[in-house]
């Protein structure tokens, strides 16, 4: 999950990404442990290991592999057969031992590093290849229970391990890990970089283009500015760029290059390349990277949707209230936040109603498109990381601009949404998407151990929370009450009315409208009427993720009457609430709000 978004960019960049011309004597390590922070790895068993690393690229053609070095705990006391190797693919013998069809050197193991230096350069001649290191553990001990070092950086490097009594065939690991081995290749340039492939770049007729690259680092010095070319059809443009902190000088160190585009003033598609001129000043040899850059007249915006999972019985749920409350802060416009609670009194679904598995408490997804992550972390493992989660869901592109309204009807009775797509161009298959319409409610809050949230975060969890929207959590309190819950799902028109169609054939920017409703008794939860929202998807049944979303309040609550409280006028009842909002299905004895139909509502005593 980790190493989802730069393996899709890794392998994209493939098939465009250009021959280097590789003449350099210059020397550069290739390593994902780039912050020198690592983690132990291991099956705490007596066996042996094998690791590797894959170079993959077309880029890495020509250079010359020297030396193979990784961090470890162990010494030579406890492991025995340590090797460092190089081989075109990952396979075993008979035996399920290790088969090297390149070169295998002894590892020497010094001050807490295994490394090999090999007799011949080896050139590096295919387009993938792996490097790893081989040990036997002789004596199971505290430093040979998980005697791997990794890493939680983001490398195509990543990690595979292959073990005699636990991983008894070859096992990709990068989707959680990297490893921390390094490699030092020779024959580079001082001064080189490049970029991934960027497929086609969308921009607004008339408007400047925003374009973030992601530019590598090739050569054996830091890249502290660029010099570059670009071409739309056949007009070329020139810019420059100087980088505030230079990308390391670490074969493929990554680094994001925003660069403006100057506006283009008719729609259309048109052929696009990208020319690295100049690194630190040194011209470059390297081919354009080409690609397209299609112009619309209206670019749809995007609005991700992150759906979270929680229960105010979970104790580490309280990451993903943090989480919802910063996002909602950071992005008020763009950000579009649905919690779904389960097993506690903001409960409106069994989990199996849920659009999507929970594969636990807390989690959540992007626009049902990422897999389950954590709610705060994303996929990583510290770090405010759904926040770059979100961002990098909200630059896919949109099928169709969408917004939504939705208002009580006369009687107060029913909530009538409305959504409203435009597509920036003509389709014949627009009955792919559908319109999901969810009821939201903000400030949901009560006394009693029923709203009390579960927490097991202490002062020390300060620097990891990080937010001030953290403070209630990190008072050393296992309960937290007083909290006002916001985002939390009330309703959704796909478990009660279904999912509204659009039609097959649509117009370029024609509005397109689809209508819902909610019926106000069946909301569980009725605690102020202004404090709703409707939010509109736009689902692609092709797949089911959410393909954009908008959101708006909900107009018209003082036809409800909820909001005004110890009105004099008393018709017949026809709803019951307790003093937390919850619907009941009869009177109970205390305190009731009560709902007439009139529309008005009265706090009684029923005994």
């Amino acid at each position: 999950m980790r190493n989802i978004f730069s393996t899709l960019l890794l392998a994209a960049s493939l098939a465009l990404m250009p021959e280097a011309v590789m003449a350099g004597t210059g020397k550069v390590a290739y390593t994902a442990n780039m912050s020198g922070k690592v983690s132990d790895y291991g099956t705490g068993k007596k066996e042996n290991y094998d690791v590797a690393v894959r170079l993959v690229g077309k880029d890495l053609k020509g250079l010359k592999i020297e030396d193979i070095s990784v961090p470890v705990a162990f010494t030579d006391a406890n492991v025995s057969d340590v090797k460092m190797w190089v081989t075109r693919s990952l396979a075993l013998d008979d035996k399920k031992k290790n088969l090297v069809d390149g070169v295998t050197v002894d590892g020497v193991i010094s001050n807490g590093t295994l490394s090999a230096t090999l007799a011949s350069p080896y050139t590096i001649e295919a387009d993938t290849l792996y490097v790893g290191y081989s040990f036997n553990i002789t004596k199971l001990a505290k430093d040979t229970k998980k005697p791997v070092k990794v890493t939680m950086e983001e490398s195509p490097l990543g990690f595979f391990v292959h073990s005699s009594r636990t991983y008894l065939k070859w096992m990709d690991k990068s989707a959680e890990y990297c490893s921390a081995l390094e490699i030092v290749l020779s024959g580079v340039e001082t001064d080189a970089a490049g970029i991934d492939a960027f497929g086609t770049i969308h921009g607004e007729k008339n408007k400047p283009t925003d374009v973030t690259f992601v530019i590598r680092n090739h050569g054996a010095n830091a890249v502290s500015s660029i010099d570059y070319s670009y071409m739309v059809g056949t007009t070329k443009k020139t810019g420059h760029k100087d980088f505030e902190i230079p990308v390391p000088a670490y074969y493929d160190a990554a680094a994001k290059m925003d660069i403006t585009l100057e506006a283009v003033d008719t729609k259309g598609d048109y052929p696009f390349s990208f020319t690295m001129d100049k690194v630190n000043g040194v011209a470059q040899q390297s081919a354009a990277y080409e690609g397209n850059l299609k112009i619309y007249n209206v670019l749809p915006k995007r609005r991700s949707v992150m759906e979270e999972y929680t229960g105010t019985w979970c104790g580490y749920c309280p990451r993903g209230f943090v989480a919802l409350e910063v996002l909602d802060r950071l992005y008020p416009d763009d950000f579009i936040g649905l919690s779904y609670h389960n097993a506690d009194t903001m409960e409106v679904m069994t989990s199996d109603q849920y659009p999507l598995a929970a594969s636990g408490f807390p989690s959540a997804e992007i626009d049902r498109r990422t897999g389950m992550v954590d709610p705060f972390y994303g996929m990583q493992n510290t770090g405010f990381g759904i926040e770059q989660l979100w961002k990098q869901q909200c630059e896919v592109l949109a099928p169709a601009n969408i917004s939504t309204e939705a208002s009580y009807d006369e009687t107060g009775k029913k909530i009538n949404a409305k959504a409203t797509m435009v597509f920036p161009g003509d389709r014949t298959d627009a009955d792919r998407f559908k319109v999901e319409f969810v009821l939201v409610a903000d400030d949901l809050h009560g006394e009693g151990n029923s709203w009390a949230q579960k927490n097991y975060f202490t002062p020390d969890s300060k620097e990891e929370l990080m937010f001030d929207e953290a403070a209630p959590f990190v008072q050393g309190n296992e309960k937290v009450v007083g909290l006002h819950f916001n985002d939390v799902v009330m309703a959704t028109t796909r478990l009660t009315t279904g999912l509204a169609a659009l039609p097959s054939n649509v117009v370029e920017e024609v509005p397109v409208t689809v209508e819902g409703s909610f019926d106000v008794d069946a909301i569980k939860i009725m605690q102020d009427a202004r404090k709703f929202r409707i939010v509109a998807l736009l689902i692609d049944s092709t797949d089911g993720t959410i393909a954009n979303g908008a959101k708006a309040p909900v107009t018209g609550s003082e036809k409800t009457g909820i909001t005004s409280l110890g009105a004099d006028k008393q018709d017949c009842p026809v709803a019951y609430y307790d003093l937390e909002g919850r619907r009941l299905q009869q009177p109970r004895h205390g305190l009731n709000i009560v709902r007439f139909a009139s529309g008005k509502s009265v706090v009684k005593v029923v005994k």
